[in-house]
C-alpha cells in the first residue's frame, strides 16, 4: 500500500473566465486537481462522469446562480460537498444555503490566498465527520 495521498479533486464553477483561470492556476500549483467550467450543464456532466471530491461554486452567475445550481444538484441526487467562493453577500448566502449544509462560504477577496489550504481543511473535516451535505435525502451512514 502506498503512503501517498491522492490529490484533492475540485470542480470550480464560475461565470468569470479570468477568475476560473487564476483560481485553477493557484490550486494546481498547490497540488489540487481542478476542473473548471462557466456552464451549469457542463458542470453537471463533469459531476456525473468524473470522480471529484468537492465543488467550488460562485454564487452570482447570469444563467443559473449558485443556490439554483445547488437545487439542481439536489434534484439530480448529486451529493458532492460544496464550498461557495464569492465576492457578494457572504452572510446572506450563508443563510440562504443553511438548508443545504454547504461546507463553507468563502470570500473571493479575503480568502483567496488561503484557498488551497482551506479547501483541504474543509474536505478533511467532511471526511472525518462522514456526513454528506445532502444526507437528509439518503439513509444515515453507519458510523465507522
Amino acid at each position: 500500500m502506498s503512503d501517498t495521498i491522492a490529490p484533492l479533486r475540485v470542480l470550480y464553477l464560475d461565470d468569470d473566465e479570468m477568475a476560473l483561470t487564476l483560481t485553477q492556476l493557484q490550486l494546481v500549483k498547490e497540488g489540487i486537481h481542478t476542473e473548471t467550467t462557466s456552464d451549469a450543464l457542463e458542470a453537471v456532466s463533469i459531476l456525473t462522469t468524473q470522480n471529484l471530491d468537492l465543488i467550488l461554486l460562485d454564487s452570482v452567475m447570469p444563467s443559473i446562480d449558485g443556490v439554483e445550481f445547488l437545487q439542481l444538484m439536489r434534484s439530480l441526487n448529486l451529493t458532492h460537498p460544496v464550498v461557495f467562493f464569492t465576492g457578494h453577500g457572504i452572510e446572506e448566502l450563508r443563510e440562504l444555503t443553511r438548508e443545504f449544509d454547504v461546507l463553507d462560504v468563502l470570500d473571493k477577496q479575503y480568502d483567496r490566498f488561503r484557498l488551497p489550504g482551506r479547501l483541504r481543511e474543509l474536505h478533511q473535516a467532511y471526511l472525518e465527520d462522514r456526513i454528506s451535505p445532502l444526507d437528509s435525502l439518503d439513509e444515515p451512514r453507519a458510523a465507522s
